[in-house]
């Protein structure tokens, strides 16, 4: 098991495009199908974490999450929401997008097309041994976060 999906781009016919709802829809078809293939014996062990965008709480999205997610979706209007002051919880936030953005620049892509190849090439070459470390970290932030009453981490790690 890899332990990163995608990444996924939001476009139709090659251009970028708005998330709105639909579209959201289908790429969580994506994503699901991914996961699906992937890490078939693991999915009822996943959980999903998303921000509070619309698209993402928009009743037909939070639907069809907890058809496929059941309570173990951390979003905003379910079961469990996010700490709103707690940002830095987020593995997108303190370590992949950082990672990707110091690696894929580094490179100077000069189309959409050679963007998106360096972030998927980059993608594929976070290591298990990464992963592992990066969700140790996590455990890590949410039980700072528990201890601090969901204040922010971003000066106490």
């Amino acid at each position: 098991m890899k332990g990163v999906v995608g990444p996924l781009f939001f476009e139709e016919q090659e251009k970028t495009v708005t998330i709105n709802t639909d579209r959201y829809l289908k790429i969580l078809e994506v994503f699901w199908k991914e996961l699906e293939e992937n890490y078939r014996g693991y999915l009822p062990k996943f959980w999903l974490q998303q921000d509070g965008a619309t698209p993402h709480t928009y009743n037909k999205s939070l639907d069809w999450i907890k058809n496929h997610f059941g309570s173990r979706v951390i979003s905003r209007r379910c079961d469990h929401e996010w700490a709103p002051y707690s940002p830095d919880l987020s593995p997108p936030d303190y370590y992949l997008w950082g990672f990707l953005k110091d690696r894929v620049y580094a490179t100077k892509p000069r189309t959409l097309g050679e963007l998106k190849k360096k972030i998927q090439e980059e993608m594929r070459s976070i290591s298990r041994t990464t992963c592992k470390s990066v969700m140790q970290n996590f455990v890590l932030r949410l039980e700072k976060c528990a201890n601090l009453n969901g204040c922010h981490l971003e000066h106490v790690l």
